[in-house]
């Protein structure tokens, strides 16, 4: 598989920075709460339908949450490469918990001239980037990123993290390291693989005077290639990854009704995502250099 070793697993994508208690310092699960308001009945059975068609979603907490069984861990060293080191060596002070989720596999020949790996010339942004700008654009239209970025732009250089919810901004965005996107992501780290498989880390990071509740946590987004019958499938990863302290509140994805809604809105953003680079979306355009 190269940079994902199984997808059958448990992991953009989007946590922030609170709680999953719904009381004070917890205000993007009453936000999340209210996305059924917000959007019209009809079209929230669509987008629950169509993620749960076309995506697959792992959870797994440790030590482990007994509401959620057996569930698979995550392999091939990911929790090595999201985790810090000083929470991977003190697992009994830590609980950490990741949610993944997998697209349906897509054949090579769907996604759009120009983003193809190993097919086509080098465009101004590839596969993964181009799906990542999608996802972060869908997260903009959320209830919790008005907030977010509501009080970003309040911060010292507000303005500039306000423009990283932009839409122009995360269309050009490469996701490079240093990268800040939606307000609290930084890109920690982007690997291209010599498969074609491309992984992207982002730290969840509060900008400079910062004042509310902060988490630890990471978006793991990739994308893989595999093979079945000679034809060749892309398939993309998010993993959230949340890690506290045994003394600290619950994260959001502890929380049974917060865990659903949170794995409920990435399906929506990734089945955007995936028609972003198949060519269903028509706000998509693919430049060559």
């Amino acid at each position: 598989m190269g940079l994902y070793d199984s997808l059958a697993i448990p992991r953009l994508s989007i946590s922030i920075p609170w709680g999953a208690d719904g009381k004070k310092g917890s205000l993007p699960i009453v936000l999340l709460a209210a996305v059924p308001v917000v959007l019209p009945a009809a079209y929230l059975a669509y987008v629950l339908r169509q993620g749960a068609r076309r995506t697959t979603a792992t959870t797994s907490i440790t030590p482990p949450d007994p509401l959620l069984g057996n569930a698979k861990s995550y392999k091939e060293g990911g929790d090595t490469l999201a985790i810090p080191s000083a929470v991977l060596a003190a697992p009994d002070r830590y609980i950490v918990a990741k949610e993944h989720v997998v697209s349906e596999a897509i054949p090579l020949r769907r996604i759009l001239p120009g983003l193809r790996p190993g097919l086509d010339g080098e465009a101004e942004r590839g596969l993964l980037e181009t799906y990542l700008g999608t996802t972060m654009r869908m997260f903009t239209w959320t209830p919790q990123a008005f907030a977010m970025k509501s009080i970003v732009s309040r911060l010292p250089d507000g303005a500039a993290h306000a423009n990283t919810f932009s839409t122009p901004y995360l269309d050009a965005c490469l996701f490079e390291p240093g990268d800040r996107v939606c307000g609290v992501y930084v890109v920690r780290e982007h690997i291209v693989n010599s498969s074609g498989g491309e992984r992207v880390f982002l730290d969840l990071s509060s900008p400079e005077g910062w004042k509310g509740p902060t988490v630890g946590g990471v978006l793991d987004c990739g994308v893989v290639l595999e093979e079945n019958e000679g034809e060749v499938f892309v398939r993309f990863v998010n993993q959230t990854v949340m890690w506290r302290t045994k003394d600290e509140k619950p994260t959001l994805l502890e929380g049974t009704v917060s865990r659903w809604l949170h794995t409920a809105m990435v399906g929506w953003m990734m089945v955007r995502g995936v028609e972003a680079v198949t060519g269903r979306d028509d706000t998509t355009t693919v430049k060559k250099a």
